[in-house]
Formats: structure tokens, C-alpha cells, sequence
């Protein structure tokens, strides 16, 4: 029999769960805990919804198990809870610690385990831990040995192995649960957004439009915005956030991450004055938000606030000091003549991998950019990177192969991954930066110096450092 001794104050749990238990606890109350805001893991780079997935912990949305003849509230990819309100950190470790000594005195109590999971789950996605997300991974499989068929419990893991980069498994998860039970919307999401990070783009194009064709809402928009980004069309992209941002906002719920997904939008796209507009806005649900933080910086950085881009960066850094994040502080320091704390930072930066074996994986595409940038590359960077993309072969893993070959001076070799890179259609900033690096390093002025000037043209979508070599490069 489950535990009486904790009440958790605000406990959050999925809605359908079997009903062999009943513990003599108070019925979860998801919406009054975890609002809907969540942040999309993307392609390799870090803080981006288009190119995210090292930096930024996805944040996730409750997913509604709703009947299908209505519009379902899928939530933000790949996620099966939402992230906390703001002020939500105390209330969910009071919640936490009554759910584990509900679990400790029960340890079969598929409810205190699945609450557990989700709580962790949440945690994860405000502080960026991801020994959060282990745990969280851990619960989930705690209440399955329960409960193995559950679909809440089973799309939660799901979820999180989409969070720590588990691509495969949680695309493997996803599809049995969407195999089993057709109705379960938020799987077919899943598995669309796992595939799209996988690089199988067509599969996800074609999951994304069976899952707009079932239902409806903002979790759909900004997916579809991510997928016309990918594809090679970013006004569509610009376009599809911005109806999710409406869309969002008329439903009257939180819409921290709408704005901040507009924001990255407008960033990618070049549009400084936009993005700052929604990065505030997300700000302004979330002062702790890290992507928004980081986003903010990079405006202020291109915009010539480097005093305030800094500031946005150290508030960043003591939330969470992931390593892009310390990159681009230690940038801005060492243009300023800071070179000690800079060397500091990169220091700390090339520590993560080592730190733990979840954040050589989540961290991997930015720690190897990170070396290729800092005059790092080397046969084993160059090693890394191809794991990295045969564990993930999407346009930016063939980014990073090619950005790789082409500092150890193999541009033969670098332009048949540019080219790669290039085959979805995406137009990004740093694509074609290194695209048309490569080509002037072959000998194709023309082409490289065009393609050197289409990077620029985006503005702040290119990184102080990286706009400062691309810039000297024009310059030749």
C-alpha cells in the first residue's frame, strides 16, 4: 500500500493512469504547477530552436490526452510535461521530497514514481542539470516495471530521452507507443521531432503533416516553423512562430516560449529589432530563462552592447554555465583585453565533456565547435565530429565535419560535407559562413566571397567571433 507520510504541496502527474491503484493522496493537478512553455531541441548548436539541442535543455508542455475529434494540446516537441511557472523551484523540490519518501516507503507506488519523473523532468528544464533528467529517467522506469503499458509513463520517457539526446531511443519509444495507440498525438510529435534531429527529413515531413492534419494549436505551428526552417524556407519559418505566438497568447496560457521561439526566428533571420522584442517578452514571463538570456546577448553583442551582452551572459553562466554559453562570455572578454578570465572560461569549457558522460553527450556538437574555433582542431576533433554525425546525420552533424576537415586543411574533402550540409536547403548564418570559407580556401573567389556576404547579411546570426572571421576574410 502506498505511503501516507508526505502530501506534496503541488504534485504534478500525467491525467491517464490505471486505476489498480488509489493511493490516499490528493488527485495530481498537472495545470497548476506546470504551465505550458517549452523549448525545442534542435539540429546541434546549442541555444536555438533551429539549431539548439547542445545548449538548451528542451522545456516541455503537458501533453492532453483529449479525445482525438477535438484539437489536442500536443505541446512543444518532444515532451510529455510542462515546465514550471516562475517562483515554481521551491515548490517543486518540496513536491519532490514527498514524492521519494512516498517511494522509499513503497517502492512499487507507480504514482509517487511517475510524479517523481515528472517533477525531475521539470526540474531539468529550468536549471539545465541533467543529472535531473537521469533521475527523471530512472522514475519513469521505476513506474513502467509497475505499469509497463502505460502511455503517459511511456511517452514521459520518451520525452525525456528526446531531452538528453537519446534521438534513437526516443524515437523507438515514440513509435511503439504511436504503433499501439493512434490516438496518442503527442507520440506521433515525438517521433516527428526525433526524426527531424535524426536528419530524416522526409520521414518528419510527412509525421508532421499527418499530426497538422489531426490537430491544431501552437505545439503544431512551431514545430512546422522548425521543419520550414530546416527546409530552406525561413520567412515560413519567421511566419509559423509568430501564429504560434498568437495563438498561444489567445489562449490566454504562459507564452514565455512562443516569444522566446519567435525570437530565435527572427535572430536566424537577421532581424535584431524583432528578436530583442521577443527575447524581452520571454524575459518578462521568465527572468531566469536561459535560452532568453543568451539570445538577449547575442542582440546586445551585435547591436554594440557588449557591457550588457556580458551582463545577460554572467546571469546565464550562474544559472547554468553550459559550455556555448561560456564560449561567447569568454569571446566578448577577450576582445575586451580580459584574456585571463577568457582563458578561464574556455578552461571550463573543454571540463564539461569530462564532467560526466550525459554532458559529453548533450554538450558534444558544441564542445567540438568550440575546439574548431579556439585552435583546437586536431585528428581527434575531426574523429569526434564524425561520430557525432554518424550518431546523428542531420544537415548541421555535416556542418561540423566539414568546418573540421576544413581547419585541418583538407577542403576537398570539407566541401563535399558543405555541400552535404547544404542538401535540405536551409539557409543558416553559420552553413554559410563555413560554406563559403571552404570555397575560397579551393580557390572560388567568386562563389566564396558570395556566400561570406549572404552569412553577414543575416546580421546576428553569426556570433561576434565568427562575423569577425568571416568579416577579415571579405577583406582579403
Amino acid at each position: 500500500m502506498t505511503s501516507t507520510t508526505a502530501t506534496p504541496a503541488s504534485p504534478a502527474t500525467p491525467d491517464r493512469r490505471p486505476s489498480l491503484r488509489r493511493p490516499p493522496i490528493r488527485r495530481p493537478r498537472i495545470a497548476g504547477m506546470l504551465l505550458a512553455a517549452i523549448v525545442v531541441a534542435g539540429a546541434s548548436y546549442g541555444l536555438s530552436v533551429a539549431r539548439g539541442g547542445g545548449a538548451s535543455a528542451p522545456r516541455a508542455v503537458a501533453a492532453s490526452l483529449a479525445a482525438p475529434s477535438a484539437p489536442v494540446e500536443i505541446g512543444i516537441p518532444g515532451s510529455a510535461v510542462a515546465q514550471p511557472a516562475t517562483g515554481s523551484l521551491a515548490q517543486i523540490d518540496h513536491s519532490i521530497a514527498a514524492w521519494t519518501k512516498n517511494l522509499a516507503a513503497d517502492p512499487t507506488d507507480y504514482l509517487s514514481a511517475t510524479n517523481l519523473a515528472t517533477l525531475y523532468h521539470g526540474r531539468g528544464r529550468l536549471t539545465a542539470d541533467l543529472a535531473d533528467q537521469e533521475r527523471a529517467l530512472d522514475a519513469t522506469r521505476t513506474a513502467l516495471s509497475v505499469v509497463p503499458a502505460d502511455p503517459s509513463a511511456r511517452l514521459l520517457e520518451a520525452s525525456i530521452q528526446f531531452t538528453i539526446h537519446d534521438f534513437e531511443a526516443a524515437l523507438a519509444t515514440a513509435s511503439a507507443l504511436y504503433a499501439d495507440d493512434p490516438t496518442q498525438l503527442a507520440a506521433l510529435a515525438t517521433r516527428a521531432d526525433a526524426e527531424l534531429e535524426l536528419g530524416r527529413v522526409g520521414a518528419a515531413a510527412a509525421d508532421f503533416a499527418k499530426l497538422a492534419a489531426a490537430t491544431s494549436g501552437p505545439g503544431v505551428d512551431v514545430r512546422l516553423a522548425r521543419l520550414a526552417y530546416v527546409t530552406g524556407d525561413p520567412a515560413a519559418a519567421v511566419a509559423r512562430s509568430e501564429a504560434a505566438l498568437a495563438s498561444a497568447t489567445a489562449s490566454g496560457g504562459d507564452t514565455g516560449f512562443y516569444d522566446f521561439a519567435a525570437a530565435e526566428y527572427a535572430w536566424l533571420t537577421g532581424d535584431a529589432t524583432a528578436a530583442r522584442v521577443g527575447y524581452e517578452a520571454a524575459l518578462g514571463v521568465r527572468s531566469t530563462d536561459l535560452a532568453s538570456l543568451v539570445g538577449l546577448a547575442r542582440i546586445d553583442a551585435f547591436d554594440g552592447r557588449t557591457d550588457a551582452a556580458i551582463a545577460d551572459l554572467r546571469r546565464a553562466v550562474d544559472i547554468a554555465p553550459q559550455p556555448e554559453t561560456l564560449a561567447l562570455l569568454g569571446d566578448l572578454l577577450a576582445a575586451r583585453g580580459a584574456s585571463s578570465e577568457a582563458a578561464d572560461l574556455f578552461a571550463t569549457v573543454r571540463l564539461t565533456g569530462r564532467l560526466s558522460a550525459i554532458a559529453g553527450s548533450v554538450y558534444d556538437r558544441q564542445l567540438i565547435g568550440f575546439e574548431l574555433d579556439h585552435d583546437g582542431a586536431s585528428e581527434a576533433t575531426l574523429a569526434a565530429a564524425r561520430a557525432s554525425l554518424a550518431a546523428r546525420p542531420d544537415y548541421a552533424g555535416h556542418d561540423l565535419v566539414a568546418w573540421a576537415l576544413h581547419r585541418l586543411g583538407r577542403d576537398d574533402a570539407a566541401a563535399a560535407e558543405a555541400q552535404a550540409a547544404r542538401e535540405t536547403g536551409i539557409v543558416d548564418g553559420r552553413v554559410l559562413f563555413h560554406t563559403g570559407a571552404i570555397a575560397l580556401a579551393r580557390g572560388d573567389v567568386t562563389g566564396g566571397r558570395t556566400l561570406l556576404r549572404q552569412a553577414l547579411a543575416l546580421g546576428p546570426a553569426l556570433d561576434p567571433a565568427a562575423r569577425a572571421e568571416a568579416s577579415a576574410l571579405l577583406s582579403r
